[in-house]
């Protein structure tokens, strides 16, 4: 634009002569582009009411660019605004919805319900699909992620127009505008009190209207409240139902989100009321189609409601047999509280599953369910490939532990001694470090029970060191009980200590070393080799 046309609006923008708004209005028919930007910028930098619809007036025409001339004036604009939207004039009041909107003119809300409460009125239904339009933006903009763009205090504003939308639920009797109900609802949420009493009162006029909005909007104030209320230290029996009730995707996935953490004691107290949900059946909306993370999820969340145990069971089956991984484990965990046949025969299934973290999720719970064949399902898990199925049998089998075996040896048989000590050295890896410890013992008696349990459970071999030790014991029994057990290690090195504990002081050592040696010698020339003496552990 040229320095001197520049000046002129500029001029014409700052005068208090009515005369410059003619001058601008002329303008602004021109067909000239650079005339035209010019007097609509200086037209609406006016406070001038006749100016400003005019240029409302030309919305539907503008470009991208001359509309956003009007984003920097909004705020001289209200006036105009409003008559133009009280206008019977049809392109001035098409115009100024499309201004309301874009710009998220919320301060005409209560002029849009004034006119929307009108049904005689022709732009009534206009107004009103404006108002809901303008709520649901108002609804993201207080309960979604903040904009900081917009200077705008969306809290203040929600108070403002929900002021307006209360006024108008009370007079529903006389409009009968479902949709400024579903507005009020839409922005009420967890703050406004008239929201929770109407749904404590089944006969208010505005019920029906207020459940099916809470059924079926997905505005962020909406979800809001609905999870909110399982909060609550008593959560209304209609807002369960209708929790109970929403499949959407949006809703499930934010109710799916609260069993992120530990439930609070009201949340799992308002869930346990609830006695199903809708995506528990299997179809386009249904629990199998949900993502793995929300499939664990639901399970948490079911566990803690109050389906009952075969809804619950139909759930865990389908997960167990085609859900994600995750969701398979997490279905074995939630079975360990539901006893009974069914749940015994899902856990042995889950035992071959093609996942280790399912198989060992499973076996942990094969004893504490009492299912028959426990012990012959478990000692077969030992043997595993998988590490974690390994560590889930041991875990399974925690009462077969060193200190157990250590404290009841005496009293058992000889069978239960070799069945139990075998058990032991697959179960507890603190087997061999406790044979050590105790052939360590001050105690003789301890000492000698360390070398027969060792022989017992066949880690002879894996005890050598401690038992070479105890050839140079000071008591001659634990010396010979020694010598003894260690023709279970065929080495060089014991040899030649048997060799040495050939000339013992005492005869019973001396003994004790000798047969050693004789069985040495016996399984070299059967060529059976020291690795078959090795995996014999046992007399």
């Amino acid at each position: 634009m040229s320095s001197g046309l520049s000046t002129t609006y500029e001029i014409l923008a700052a005068s208090r002569n009515d005369a410059a708004n003619g001058a601008l209005l002329d303008a602004l028919r021109s067909t000239d582009a650079e005339v035209y930007d010019g007097a609509l910028r200086a037209t609406i930098a006016r406070r001038n009411k006749q100016g400003h619809l005019a240029v409302l007036g030309m919305w539907h025409r503008m470009s991208a660019k001359q509309r956003q001339y009007l984003q920097e004036g909004r705020g001289r604009m209200s006036g105009a605004l409003r008559d133009a939207v009280l206008s019977e004039e049809e392109q001035l009041f098409e115009n100024a919805c499309e201004v309301v909107e874009h710009f998220k003119e919320f301060d005409l809300v209560s002029t849009l319900v004034t006119l929307a409460e009108n049904q005689k009125h022709t732009h009534a239904e206009a107004a009103t699909q404006l108002v809901h339009r303008l709520v649901q933006q108002l609804s993201e903009m207080v309960y979604g992620p903040r904009d900081y763009e917009d200077r705008r205090n969306p809290e203040a504003l929600c108070r403002f127009v929900l002021e307006s939308l209360e006024r108008s639920v009370e007079r529903f009797r006389t409009h009968n505008r479902s949709e400024l109900i579903e507005a009020f609802v839409i922005l009420g949420g967890p703050s406004s009190n008239m929201l929770r009493q109407i749904i404590d009162e089944p006969h208010h006029p505005c019920y029906l209207t207020v459940i099916n909005t809470l059924t079926h909007s997905q505005c962020s104030g909406v979800v809001e409240f609905l999870l909110r209320s399982l909060n609550s230290e008593h959560a209304a029996i209609n807002i369960l139902n209708v929790i109970s009730k929403r499949d959407d995707p949006k809703f499930v996935q934010k109710l799916l989100e609260v069993a992120d953490d530990k439930l609070d004691a009201k949340v799992a107290k308002n869930l346990a009321r609830i006695r199903t949900f809708e995506w528990l059946r299997q179809g386009e909306r249904g629990f199998d189609n949900f993502e793995e993370q929300d499939q664990s999820r639901c399970i948490k969340l079911v566990a803690a409601s109050g389906v009952k145990s075969d809804e619950f069971l139909d759930l865990l089956e389908v997960i167990l047999r085609s859900g994600h991984t995750d969701a398979r484990w997490a279905a074995c965990d939630a079975l360990a509280a539901i006893p009974g046949e069914r749940g015994n025969n899902m856990i042995l299934d889950a035992v071959h599953d093609a996942d280790p973290m399912v198989q060992a999720a499973a076996t942990r719970q094969i004893r504490d369910r009492h299912i028959p064949n426990a012990m012959a399902i478990l000692l077969k898990q030992l043997d595993s490939p998988h590490e974690e199925v390994r560590e889930a049998t041991c875990e399974a089998l925690a009462e077969f532990s060193f200190e157990n075996f250590r404290t009841s040896f005496e009293g058992l048989h000889d069978d239960a001694r070799r069945t139990t000590g075998a058990l032991v050295k697959k179960v507890d890896s603190q087997a061999v470090p406790g044979l050590l410890s105790e052939m360590e013992d001050s105690s003789r008696k301890r000492r000698l029970r360390a070398v027969e349990m060792a022989e017992v459970m066949g880690l002879v071999p894996e005890v050598t060191d401690g038992m070479l030790e105890l050839l140079e014991d000071e008591d001659h029994l634990v010396r010979a009980a020694a010598a003894d057990a260690l023709q279970f290690s065929p080495t060089s090195e014991v040899q030649e200590a048997l060799r040495h504990a050939t000339r013992d002081r005492s005869p019973a050592v001396q003994n004790a070393a000798k047969n050693s040696l004789e069985v040495f010698d016996e399984m070299a020339l059967n060529d059976a080799g020291p690795a078959a003496a090795a995996t014999g552990g046992q007399r």
